[in-house]
């Protein structure tokens, strides 16, 4: 049986709005709307000759890819990895590339740039106001046991607990004060283990934090959460800021690998 892990395919992505309004209030705080665009979802690969991530294959000629197509592109774009600053790409054409088991190939646009961390990254909207300062975020585990899991992002806690066999509830914490909670649940496949989830495990149905970055200082916090199934995962990105977090839906991919 292959684990949920072994290996994923990036299927879909969304694009922005043309225009960013520079909402910045007297205190500086950036502040976006529910319109405003806040780019792609984007793939940063291996060299060829490192091993890959669950996340990112190894491929030694694309160092950045999407799903999202060519044509909703600029010719140019910016994107920033788990660590960094953000960097220049120049978008290329259509390809295809090996991604997930049994020699699948993905659909993509290629850019050609540097090397980023290999794993989620972040392709920033053209038109981004100069307000804009992304910064990753590290994400350190607090810790893990079967019942209950936290994270530290940043001024953001990220707190998992069961609340049954099958189900849990997530909660994100900025400046110590709950602004967002939302429940998680595994739903069994046929053939697949009945027992309770383990949350130092993780594992299909429980949510896990992967990417994270901050747009500006004190500003709202883009957090890239995996959702993985029996299947594949959604990488479902949330804009935290000082009182509540959000689903951008355009940005939400899903990645699929091979069912076990």
């Amino acid at each position: 049986m292959r684990t949920w892990w072994i290996s994923l395919a990036l299927l879909a992505c969304g694009a922005p709005r043309e225009s960013l309004p520079n909402n910045v209030s007297n205190n500086s705080t950036v502040r976006i709307g529910p319109n405003d665009p806040l780019g792609w979802i984007g793939i940063a690969t291996a060299p060829a000759d490192t091993d890959s991530s669950t996340i990112a294959p190894s491929n030694a000629d694309h160092p950045l890819v999407t799903t999202a197509e060519r044509a909703v592109l600029p010719a140019q774009v910016n994107a920033i990895g788990s660590s960094g600053t953000p960097q220049m790409f120049v978008t290329g054409a259509r390809t295809q590339i090996l991604y997930g088991c049994d020699g699948n190939q993905l659909d993509v646009t290629a850019f050609s740039g540097p090397r980023l961390p290999p794993g989620v990254a972040w392709i920033l909207p053209p038109s981004r106001p100069a307000s804009w300062q992304p910064t990753p975020f590290a994400i350190t585990s607090r810790g893990a046991k079967p019942a209950q899991r936290s994270y530290t992002i940043g001024s953001l806690s990220i707190d998992l607990v069961r609340t049954g066999d099958l189900r849990g509830t997530l909660t994100i914490l900025r400046d110590g004060r709950v602004v967002h909670t939302a429940p998680f649940e595994r739903q069994l496949m046929d053939g697949a283990d009945p027992s309770p989830i383990d949350l130092a495990e993780g594992g299909p149905g429980i949510p896990d934090p992967i990417a994270a970055w901050s747009i500006a200082d004190g500003g709202p916090i883009l957090v890239v959460m995996r959702h993985p199934g029996y299947e594949g995962m959604s990488l479902k990105p949330l804009l935290v800021d000082a009182t509540s977090a959000r689903p951008i839906e355009s940005m939400q991919t899903y990645l699929y690998h091979c069912a076990f």
